[in-house]
């Protein structure tokens, strides 16, 4: 019996592309396609689903996106195996996803293959890391950040450019970026995009106090 899956993404050409890869696969049967949290509630409501697999970061839609997200699909759908399909790379934004209990998670840059293997351990109700994510969560380890960084990250989180920062710290422009890129390094973060997941895995921003779409950097999941 092939596994009844749903796909969510917010990039239509992912989505896209994922759903043909799958269309091979003889063990799986796509079952529908959400572009944010309302249509993918909707979808899972609607349908008998084995599986869902979805997007990290996907603003827009009614039930948030991020831990937030996945927090309220565990409590709507108890029994429903998820797998995290996600571009992040920090570490500790991938192991706040393991702490929502989601243990499938992989990465956008892995071969589909290791999405089909997501997909069918998720239904055996087992784990399953892809190669990249192993990668990222090897680079976990006890990080230390100062009071000041992680105030200066919630900030950025809530869409503040930093020269308000530094204005309403009462600290240099030059202060601030430093003390940002200080805990980027810490945190294994490539872009300042990322700053969101990590705000919103690690509790520092509840899903509606999130800005999105700062200008010095796009966001993605």
């Amino acid at each position: 019996m092939k596994i009844r899956i749903v796909i969510a993404d917010d990039h239509p050409v992912i989505l896209a592309g994922v759903r043909e890869s799958l269309a091979s696969e003889p063990s799986i049967e796509i079952i529908d396609t959400a572009g944010d949290s309302t249509a993918l509630v909707e979808a899972l409501s609607k349908h008998s689903v084995d599986v869902a697999v979805t997007d990290f970061s996907m603003p827009g839609g009614d039930y948030g996106d991020g831990v937030a997200m996945l927090g309220f699909l565990r409590r709507r759908f108890p029994k429903l195996p998820l797998v995290v399909l996600t571009s992040i790379s920090g570490a500790q934004i991938l192991a706040g996803i393991g702490r929502t209990g989601v243990n499938c998670i992989v990465g956008k840059i892995d071969p589909i293959a290791e999405l089909t293997h997501a997909i069918q351990a998720a239904h055996r109700h087992d784990g399953y890391l892809s190669g990249s994510i192993v990668q990222q969560l090897e680079k976990t380890q006890d990080v230390a950040l100062t009071k000041r960084e992680i105030e200066v990250l919630r900030m950025i989180a809530q869409g503040m450019s930093q020269k308000e920062i530094a204005e309403q710290l009462k600290r240099s422009r030059q202060t601030v970026s430093t003390q940002k890129h200080s805990a980027m390094r810490k945190l294994g973060l490539e872009r300042t995009s990322e700053i969101f997941d990590y705000a919103l895995a690690q509790g520092l921003v509840s899903a509606s106090q999130v800005a999105r779409g700062v200008p010095d950097g796009g966001h993605g999941g």
